[in-house]
């Protein structure tokens, strides 16, 4: 595939995705459920609802006409839709019989039980959780953190669509990969911030790249090379982790174009995107290279703790550095109502250590909810 040819970008949110795509020489196209003014002074973009659109979401895809096309979350959790996606052209990324594998908890724990990887207990919910332990109640087509609740605190909510994952201790991460060929090389690690009001385990963001052992690096090395040659998995794919000690423990599996991408490329200097299009129209993994970073790059995704009407946002001059890191993105348009826990924008910050970073991060978030939360009482 030219490194120069238009793409479509098909997702919830493709904004980061679309901005990669742009550090990658490529011209995005994007089919949105937000549409933000950020994206759509990047690139063409057509918004849908997810409810609404979903039965014509080929018809719109295949009318951009692109070359090829990719996909963000959620739609990992429907390989029926992307099958149905098929005429929008050649898909640059992990079809749906690898989705409906990676995406079933018990092929995954059996996989890392079989090459001594760790990886925490489950069980379904007819089976009620072992005792002892500590269980979390999650859905199976889990997307950014949403429903996923402590057991003992949510069995009301327990039904064929959720399991039971054991709960382990220790600091949420992330590891970024890219396939091809049944082999995966590790780009990096990223730090997750997780947690709001009666959504414990909402993703909010992240800071990287995030320094892990030499033992743990061998590790997630080991676990990119498992995953991928047991699932063909090709291009980027994420997977989520909580550190305790040195071991990674996967609590899930993301088989596309992730959120620490942005993250990543921002802080390493190097366009990740152009990587996944030679895993997947060639068959190429990149040449080893030094993942080395010149700053800490964090970014914070803001969610709305009451409904709100956005005001008018200006959207940020784009740079002619497509790597300088923006103050804000995923910009609504003025007027839009945005209910509790729904995403309002996302900051950025920049540091040389990673406290520094998310300090700076904890400060823009006050500073911006107090503005948002401020013109939401005036309108």
């Amino acid at each position: 595939m030219p490194t120069t040819a238009d793409v479509l970008i098909v997702g919830a949110s493709t904004r980061a995705a679309a901005f990669s795509a742009a550090r990658a020489g490529l011209r995005p196209r994007c089919l949105d459920q937000y549409a933000d003014a950020d994206l759509t002074d990047l690139c063409p973009t057509s918004r849908f609802d997810p409810l609404e659109d979903e039965a014509r979401l080929d018809q719109m895809a295949a009318a951009h006409d692109c070359p090829s096309w990719f996909y963000t979350g959620p739609l990992e959790n429907h390989p029926g839709l992307i099958e149905r996606l098929k005429p929008a052209g050649p898909l640059l990324g992990n079809g749906p019989e690898t989705l409906r594998a990676i995406r079933d908890p018990w092929r995954v724990a059996a996989s890392l039980a079989r090459n001594g990887l760790a990886g925490p207990s489950l069980a379904r919910v007819s089976e009620r959780p072992p005792a002892p332990g500590r269980w979390l109640l999650k859905p199976l087509a889990s997307a950014g953190g949403r429903s996923i609740f402590r057991a003992e605190e949510s069995a009301a909510r327990a039904d064929a669509s959720f399991y039971y994952q054991e709960f382990v201790d220790g600091p949420t991460l992330s590891a970024l990969y890219v396939a091809a060929e049944g082999r995966a090389r590790l780009l990096g690690v990223a730090r997750q911030f997780q947690g709001a009001p009666e959504a414990p385990f909402l993703y909010r963001g992240g800071i990287g790249p995030w320094p892990v052992s030499n033992a743990t690096t061998t590790r997630l090395r080991l676990l990119g090379e498992v995953l991928a040659a047991e699932f063909a998995l090709i291009g980027l794919f994420g997977v989520d982790f909580i550190l305790n000690d040195d071991e990674p423990w996967p609590i899930e599996v993301n088989p596309r174009y992730t959120a620490s991408v942005e993250i990543l490329e921002l802080a390493m200097g190097r366009a990740l995107l152009r990587d996944h299009v030679l895993a997947c129209a060639e068959g190429r993994l990149p040449e080893a290279f030094e993942s080395s970073a010149s700053r800490i790059v964090g970014k914070r995704i803001l969610y709305a703790r009451q409904r709100l009407v956005t005001p008018p946002i200006a959207v940020p001059g784009r740079s002619a550095d497509l790597f300088a890191v923006p103050s804000i993105a995923d910009v609504p348009w003025p007027g839009t109502t945005i209910d509790t826990l729904e995403p309002i924008m996302t900051v950025f910050a920049t540091a040389t250590t990673a406290e520094i970073c998310a300090a700076r991060l904890d400060q823009i978030e006050a500073e911006w909810m107090e503005r948002l939360e401020r013109a939401g009482e005036r309108r």
